[in-house]
C-alpha cells in the first residue's frame, strides 16, 4: 500500500507523461506566492506531496482569485521530495505547516515527535478497491471466488485487510499482479482476466482515461483514511498562528469554489499547469477525482480534524502493515481542531461571486 505522498506523486507524474509531446506550453509556478509581500503580508512556507497540480487545486485557486493576498498571507511552496517524509520537513525547519501522510503524522509521535494534525483537506482515501461500473459486484463480499488484480505486491496486504475488516476470507480470493499501465489493466477487465482492482488514484485515473468506468467498492473503514492532514509543530503554531489561520482560510475558500463551480476551477488549472492538460481524458479524470477527494463531511467545517477516524484509520493501518502495533499512539494527542471553525468564518456567498466573476471576466 503506497502512501499518500508516494500515491499523488506518482499521479501528477502520470498526468505529465500522459501529455508528453503534445505541446511545449511552459507551466506557470502556481500556488506559491500572492501578493508583494508589503502591507503586514505575512510569509509562510508550505510542503505538498507535488509540485504546482490540479491535485491540489486550492493552492492554485486562491492565488488567481486573490484569496491569500485577501488573507495578507504570502505562501511558498517548499519543494517536494519522495525520499524525505513530510513531517521530515518540519523537523528539519524547511517548511512551518506540511501536508503528509497519517501513518508520517503516527510514526514521527511514535519516535517522540510532536507533530500535530491541524486541518485535513481530504477526508477519503486514495487508495482503494474498484470494478467496472456495469459489474455485478456490489461490494467487497462479491468478490468471493473472484480474481482480483494488484497493482503492485504491496497491495497485498492492503487487499488481505480490506477483505478480513468484511469478514472475508483472504483465501477464498485469488490475485494477482497486473501493474499500472492504464491500458493493460483496461484489457485485462475487457478479456475477462479480473473482476475487481486494487490501485490507488493515479490508477484509477489511468483506467478512466482508457474509457474504463469504475466504481468504487473500498470498504469505508479504509476508504475514511483522511488524505494528507497538515501537519505543524506546536512552536510553529504559536510562532506563525495569524499566518497559518490566513492560509487555511484562503484554502478552504478556494476548496468550496471546486465544490460549487468546477469550471473556474479547470480554467485557472489550464492556464497555471498546461501540461496536466496536454491529454484532455487525463486532465479532466485528475481534476474530478481532486474534487472528489476535496469533498468535506461538512461543507460549514472544510478541513475538520476527526478524532473517531483518526482512531479507525491507525488500527487499519496496523492491521495492513503499515505501522506496527508498537507505534500506536494516542490519537487525541495528535490532532487539533481549535483553529477549524475560525478558518472556515468567511460568507459562502461572496466566496461563490468571486469566481462567478471571474468566470465571466468581471
Amino acid at each position: 500500500m503506497l502512501s499518500f505522498k508516494a500515491v499523488l506523486a506518482l499521479l501528477a507524474a502520470a498526468i505529465l507523461a500522459l501529455g508528453a509531446g503534445c505541446g511545449d506550453d511552459d507551466d506557470d509556478g502556481g500556488g506559491g506566492g500572492g501578493g508583494d509581500g508589503g502591507g503586514g503580508t505575512q510569509e509562510l512556507v508550505y510542503n505538498l506531496p507535488t509540485p504546482p497540480s490540479a491535485l491540489f487545486y486550492p493552492a492554485l485557486v486562491a492565488e488567481e482569485l486573490g484569496f491569500f493576498e485577501e488573507e495578507g498571507v504570502k505562501p511558498d511552496l517548499a519543494p517536494a521530495a519522495e525520499e524525505i517524509s513530510a513531517t521530515a520537513f518540519l523537523s528539519n525547519g524547511d517548511a512551518d505547516v506540511s501536508f503528509a501522510d497519517v501513518d508520517e503524522i503516527i510514526l514521527a509521535r511514535s519516535q517522540g515527535g510532536e507533530h500535530t494534525a491541524i486541518f485535513s483537506p481530504q477526508h477519503t482515501n486514495t487508495a482503494g478497491i474498484v470494478v467496472p461500473e456495469d459489474s455485478d459486484i456490489q461490494d467487497i463480499s462479491g468478490v468471493e471466488g473472484q480474481k482480483v488484480g494488484l497493482e503492485s505486491e504491496e497491495s497485498t496486504r492492503f487487499l488481505t485487510a480490506m477483505l478480513e475488516s468484511e469478514g472475508v476470507d483472504p483465501d477464498s480470493v485469488e490475485s494477482a499482479v497486473v501493474g499500472t499501465s492504464g491500458p493493460l489493466i483496461a484489457k485485462t477487465f475487457e478479456d475477462g482476466e479480473i473482476q475487481a482492482y486494487v490501485g490507488n488514484a493515479s490508477d484509477f485515473t489511468a483506467l478512466s482515461a482508457n474509457n474504463v468506468a469504475l466504481r468504487n467498492i473500498t470498504p469505508d473503514e479504509a476508504a475514511a483514511i483522511d488524505g494528507n492532514p497538515m501537519a505543524v509543530l506546536p512552536g510553529t503554531l504559536d510562532e506563525k498562528r495569524d499566518a497559518i489561520v490566513g492560509f487555511l482560510r484562503a484554502w478552504t475558500k478556494a476548496q468550496h469554489v471546486g465544490q460549487v463551480n468546477r469550471e473556474v476551477v479547470e480554467q485557472i488549472a489550464r492556464e497555471k499547469v498546461p501540461a496536466e492538460w496536454r491529454n484532455e481524458a487525463s486532465g479532466e479524470a485528475a481534476l474530478d477525482l481532486a474534487i472528489t477527494l476535496m469533498k468535506p463531511d461538512d461543507p460549514e467545517r472544510y478541513g475538520d480534524v476527526r478524532e473517531d477516524v483518526w482512531t479507525t484509520a491507525q488500527d487499519f493501518l496496523v492491521s495492513a502493515g503499515v505501522i506496527e502495533e508498537g507505534q500506536k499512539i494516542e490519537i487525541s494527542e495528535a490532532l487539533d481542531d481549535s483553529l477549524i471553525e475560525e478558518i472556515n468564518d468567511w460568507d459562502r456567498a461572496e466566496v461563490e461571486k468571486v469566481a462567478e466573476d471571474y468566470q465571466s471576466g468581471s
